[in-house]
């Protein structure tokens, strides 16, 4: 039934305005009331009625946070996202967006080579910003780390590495590729990655302090038992999971008594 209203909105199929009052300002009035069913029924009028109207791009955003925060409905709102790509096609700037966000939930569902697709044209777009391309790029690795495709992964975190954007942001893709080494065991390079982000000054602090605990965690896995207790400790009243941080520490306290 969704994907019938979203493919008459686009064809532009009309109705008698006459027998209809402002669609678009009842559907936020309901929407205040948080009355949810009304709001997205009247959204819904409006695009059939109006397929020229203004304040489509903001219906069909409406439409689309509906289906995945109130009704948890992921594949309503990929239908949705996928009608927005045709109507948006000539449109650049909001095309870029609704290609993002659909990306996103193609990954959701586990459509990967969809995603990738979708990611790979923004990075490849020359009027992509930067961050955009560099936020693109660490989806696509996360989607190659998740299909064990490590080379892929690696060279989408060094394109992003290479872009120019603020070191803040490169440090996120490096803290990204340690993290594909990690995964593959290969512990040496996973270090030098993460000493080399922990020498930069600009990086986030929550990122700083994941970053210690993944080193400390390949230390200790190399043998470094007294290095990575400290690296532990170090961050032990600002890691995100106490429970978790003890835990380590405790562990490396006992076996050095040994």
């Amino acid at each position: 039934m969704l994907m019938s209203v979203c493919l008459l909105a686009f064809c532009g199929c009309l109705e008698d305005k006459s027998k209809t009052t402002d669609d678009l300002e009842d559907a936020r009035i309901y929407l205040r009331q948080r009355d949810f069913m009304e709001a997205e029924k009247s959204f819904e009028r409006y695009l059939r009625r109006n397929p020229n109207g203004a304040d489509r791009w903001e219906v069909w955003n409406h439409l689309a946070d509906m289906a995945l925060t109130v009704r948890h409905d992921r594949n309503s709102a990929i239908e949705l996202f996928e009608a927005m790509m045709l109507e948006y096609e000539t449109q650049p700037e909001y095309r870029r967006q609704v290609q993002d966000k659909l990306a996103a939930e193609y990954e959701q569902v586990r459509r990967y080579e969809k995603s990738v697709e979708l990611w790979g044209k923004l990075v490849q777009d020359p009027e992509v910003p930067s961050l955009q391309k560099a936020d693109s790029y660490r989806n696509l690795a996360r989607i190659y780390l998740r299909r064990l495709e490590f080379e892929l992964a690696k060279e989408s975190l060094g394109y992003c590495m290479d872009l120019d954007i603020p070191q803040v942001a490169k440090a996120n893709c490096q803290y990204d590729l340690a993290d594909v080494y990690m995964t593959m065991d290969d512990l040496k390079a996973g270090i030098t990655e993460l000493r080399s982000l922990l020498e930069q000054r600009d990086v986030d602090n929550d990122l700083r302090v994941l970053s210690v605990f993944m080193l400390a965690d390949a230390l200790e896995q190399q043998g470094s038992r007294d290095t990575a207790l400290g690296l532990f400790e170090s961050i032990r009243y600002i890691y995100p999971n106490p429970r978790v941080i003890e835990s380590r520490i405790d562990y490396l306290r006992k076996q050095l008594k040994k």
